[in-house]
């Protein structure tokens, strides 16, 4: 599929090319690449076909690309940072899914529309507890709580959700995740610890969220 130019001119800056659970991606210096956190959410998806699928945070896109290749016949991928939302749409270029995949530069989900309503909702947030400041910082800078994005996306996730659908959120032990399924469960959603991955300083864990019976 032939690339538009604005992707040509994006991917003169990427630092390589990789290819992770079948997904082909470009890695640009000024996004966040992949990393172990974003595997364990990888690992940790099921995607119905024909899903409705929001990739919030979607840094080089390879989530919600992966969902179009896994059978979402609609994704929205939505990052703060400009450059991720371009690489993002590149890549599903580079998939052959920009039918599918539609990338929005925008903060959580203040650009979408108040009756659309997602089968899943996929996030890695911003987590640590640390202010770093920068454009690349905001992917993993999460003040001083760790929770300053968590708890802004907790307090409209469910406006966008579909009754049976479910939600899937990457969070670090370091942020309080104890606090982020008690929230849910008072919304009433089910949560379960789906995937962990332990490290020196702290557990990564995906949380999955859910309110069938």
């Amino acid at each position: 599929m032939k690339l538009p130019q604005y992707c040509i001119n994006i991917l003169k800056k990427a630092l390589f090319k990789l290819e992770v659970y079948g997904v082909k991606i470009y890695i640009h210096p000024e996004v966040y690449a992949p990393s172990d956190d974003t595997y364990l959410l990888l690992e940790s998806l099921s995607v119905p076909r024909n899903a409705k699928f929001l990739d919030m945070g979607s840094g080089t896109g390879i989530v919600g690309i992966y969902a179009a290749l896994h059978g979402a016949s609609f994704v929205i991928s939505i990052d703060v940072n400009t450059k991720a939302s371009l690489i993002t749409q590149c890549n599903a270029y580079l998939n052959g899914v920009p039918n599918i995949v539609n990338s929005v530069n925008a903060s959580l989900f203040e650009t979408l529309r108040k009756k659309l309503r997602f089968d899943i909702i996929a996030f890695n947030p911003p987590y640590l507890p640390v202010k770093d400041k920068g454009l690349l910082e905001r992917a993993w800078s999460g003040g001083k709580s760790g929770r300053k994005i968590i708890d802004r996306f907790l307090n409209n996730v469910s406006n966008y959700l579909k009754d049976n659908g479910t939600l899937f959120l990457v969070q670090s032990s370091l942020s309080n995740p104890d606090k982020t399924m008690k929230f849910l469960r008072g919304q009433g959603f089910k949560t379960e610890i789906v995937r962990s991955k332990r490290f020196f300083f702290e557990e990564i864990l995906v949380i999955k969220a859910y309110r069938r019976s």
